[in-house]
Formats: C-alpha cells, structure tokens, sequence
C-alpha cells in the first residue's frame, strides 16, 4: 500500500512540477509581448502563438488577460525592478568605488535583463512601454513603483550611514540614467 500512496505521490508531484514549468513558460513567452506591443491590441490569438498552445492554457493558469498581465508584472517585472536579496548581499560587501562600478539602477537592471533574457532588441524602448502598460493595466502601479523606489533608497542610505544625499545623490542617477535610457530608446540611425 505504502508503494503504491509512494508512486501516485510521486506522479502527483511530477504533474504539479510540470504545471508550474507550463505556467512560467507562458509568463516567460507573453513578456517580450507586453514589453513590445500595446495590451489592448494583443490579440488572444496572438497570445496562442507567442506560448504555442492555446487560450485554454491561459484560461488554465491564468483566469483571463487581465490576470496574465498582472502576473507577468508581479512575477518578471517587479521582481527585477525592485532590489533582491542577493544584490543587497553582493553591494553591501563592496567599497565605494566597487558600489559605484556594480550597482545597476532599476532602469538598468530592467533594460539588461530584458534584452539578456528576453532578447527584446530595444530594451531601453521597452522599459518606456511596460511603464506607460502598468499606468494603465496595473491597479496600484504607481504606488507600487514608488515603494520599490523608496526601499532601494532607504537601503542605499543605509548602507552609507544615512549619508545618501552626499555619497549618492540618487534623484541624479535616476534622472541621468532615465535620460540614458530615453535616448537609447530612441534607436537612431545616422548611417
């Protein structure tokens, strides 16, 4: 009996393994969608194409559009955008002048992981986009980003003494930084 309870667990928990692969596989393949495109002209069937199944998987895993979008934001946008754990732990080992050569802006951090992981040919351009699709799609994204800002700022003045505004002097790296990205955007070729 204890054999048989011990299979069936171990098939159950293969099943529920593969569900979860299926899941992020869909997140993972929708992303460069959102990232690029314009949600509301996101057809289903566009959506069927991009994870090469059909709307009864995104039914399956993800209620609706609606919920898919937000899923996408709070499992490979947000996650990215806001400091990890890990990048805290790597930063607060480092010198100033390590700081300053490793530390990557949220900015920065998105543009990177979604032409790295994504393969989205313009990442600077997409970050402009995913913005201007979470003001519109995401309740609370605003507020949200807001609060992710305001952790990486406390944690930075933090790890400086509560000296940030005369060892970092955040508002002006966001700012430069959202210019970089702004004219890397732009994509212009003056050939």
């Amino acid at each position: 009996m204890q054999s048989v309870l011990h299979t069936l667990f171990c098939v159950m928990s293969k099943h529920r393994e593969q569900s979860l692969k299926n899941r992020a596989e869909i997140l993972r393949r929708c992303y460069p969608l959102l990232a690029t495109g314009s949600w509301e002209a996101i057809s289903v069937s566009d959506l069927e194409k991009a994870i090469t199944q059909t709307k009864g998987a995104i039914a399956y895993y993800h209620k609706n559009k609606q919920t898919l979008f937000n899923n996408i934001m709070d499992e490979l946008f947000f996650p990215v955008f806001g400091i990890s754990d890990d990048i805290r732990k790597a930063l607060s080992k480092c010198t100033i002048s390590e700081f300053h050569k490793r530390y990557k802006t949220p900015f920065e951090r998105l543009r990177d992981d979604l032409k790295d992981n994504y393969r989205v040919q313009n990442p600077s351009q997409a970050i402009f986009n995913l913005f201007i699709q979470g003001a519109k799609h995401y309740d609370g994204f605003t507020q949200r980003i807001n609060n992710l800002m305001k952790i990486e700022q406390d944690y930075m003045s933090e790890l400086v003494g509560g000296k940030v505004n005369t060892l970092i002097d955040l508002n002006k790296v966001y700012i430069q930084n959202v210019g970089n990205i702004f004219v890397e955007s732009l994509s212009l070729d003056f050939q």
